[in-house]
C-alpha cells in the first residue's frame, strides 16, 4: 500500500475531516443532555438516543486516527466517514426531509473516497465507498424510525399520487 502522508491534498482533506469530527463528536456525545441534534435535526426520537454518543466517540477516534502514520488505522477513518455520512444522507431521506440536507454529509462521503482513492487507487476507494454505503443501509433500516408510524407528507410525491388514486 503506498503511503501518501507527504501528499499536501491528502494532508489538507484529513485536516478539514478531523478538524469537523472534532467539532461533531463533542455534539454526539453531550447529545443525550443538550438534545441539540435533535431538535436541529427534527427526528422527533427516530434514533435511540444511544445512537449519538456512540457515533460522537467514534467520530473522536477518527479525528485523531486521520493523522496516523499508519495506512491501515487512516483508511479505516475513511471507511468510517463513509459510513457514517452516507448513514447521514439515508437518515435525512428516510425522515423526508428536503434532498438538498443530504447534500452536507455527502461532502465528506467525497473527502473519503478522495483521501482513500489518493492512499490505494480508484476502483478500491470506489469499491469501498460502496460497501460502506451497504452496511449503512443496513445500519438506517435497523435503527431509524420514522416518528409517527410513517404518518404522510403532504409534500411527499407518492403520498399525492395515492390521494389523487382515492
Amino acid at each position: 500500500m503506498t503511503t501518501t502522508t507527504d501528499n499536501p491534498i491528502d494532508f489538507a482533506l484529513r485536516t478539514v475531516e478531523s478538524t469537523a469530527f472534532a467539532i461533531h463528536s463533542v455534539l454526539g456525545i453531550t447529545e443525550p443532555f443538550t438534545g441539540c441534534l435533535r431538535v436541529a435535526f427534527s427526528d422527533k426520537g427516530a434514533l435511540p438516543v444511544w445512537v449519538w454518543p456512540v457515533a460522537g466517540l467514534l467520530l473522536a477516534g477518527v479525528a485523531v486516527a486521520n493523522f496516523s502514520g499508519n495506512d491501515a488505522s487512516v483508511l479505516a477513518a475513511q471507511a468510517y466517514i463513509a459510513f457514517f455520512h452516507l448513514g447521514g444522507v439515508l437518515y435525512h431521506r428516510k425522515l423526508r426531509h428536503h434532498p438538498a440536507v443530504g447534500c452536507a454529509p455527502a461532502v465528506f462521503v467525497v473527502l473519503a473516497f478522495i483521501v482513500a482513492a489518493l492512499r490505494t487507487n480508484l476502483w478500491i476507494a470506489a469499491l469501498g465507498t460502496v460497501g460502506c454505503g451497504g452496511v449503512a443501509a443496513v445500519f438506517v433500516w435497523l435503527l431509524v424510525r420514522t416518528p409517527d408510524n410513517d404518518v404522510e407528507d403532504e409534500d411527499d410525491p407518492q403520498h399525492q399520487q395515492q390521494q389523487q388514486q382515492q
